[in-house]
């Protein structure tokens, strides 16, 4: 006996045109295709196939206009748009500004708890998670880039001294910013 769930399935799938259908069991044959070479297909990319196969069943009059995205997605984006610009191209002469939740939401016109719920359902990370691993991310890249000493660099991403950088890489990589250093240079070598 076919579920209702199956039922419209078949319906949608009846309702293609060839063409449609054609790309579709395209998208499974890869799909197939990486199974049975060996590569199991990780979330990400199971996520993106059911991403494509949604895009390519729906109907162009059932996709919203990009003008009906919704508030909430607005708010995302424009807290990822305001952590790339203020993390981009610093230095010691631009350091970062902004650098805590309260501050991000506040640039946003929006309160902190509501950031950190929006980052937290869409992404499953709050305001300060998004805001410490870009802030590593930058320490790293200067750390490997540049030859600046950790007190231009701790304060390049926001730390006015650098026994406080020095400890927050330590707690959030396991390893101090020195050590990083030293380590990365080794291994070149």
């Amino acid at each position: 006996m076919m579920t209702i769930l199956e039922a419209k399935t078949i319906g949608l799938l009846r309702r293609l045109p060839p063409a449609d259908i054609k790309v579709l069991h395209g998208i499974f044959a890869n799909m197939e295709r990486e199974e049975r070479l060996g590569r199991r297909l990780d979330e990400d990319a199971i996520r993106t196939y059911l991403q494509l196969l949604i895009i390519q069943s729906t109907p162009i009059s059932d996709i919203k206009k990009p003008d009906c995205v919704s508030d909430e997605y607005r708010h995302v984006r424009a807290f990822f748009n305001l952590l790339e610009r203020e993390t981009a191209n610093v230095n010691y002469n631009n350091p970062i500004a902004i650098k805590t939740a309260k501050e991000f939401a506040a640039s946003l016109d929006v309160h902190p708890n509501y950031l950190n719920t929006l980052l937290k359902k869409h992404t499953g990370q709050n305001v300060s998670t998004h805001i410490r691993k870009r802030l590593l991310k930058e320490a790293k890249m200067l750390l490997l880039q540049t030859d600046w000493t950790l007190q231009e660099i701790g304060y390049s991403i926001g730390f006015a001294e650098q026994p406080n950088f020095s400890l927050f890489f330590k707690k959030n990589m396991g390893i101090t910013p020195a050590a990083f250093r030293r380590k990365a240079a080794a291994a070149l070598l």
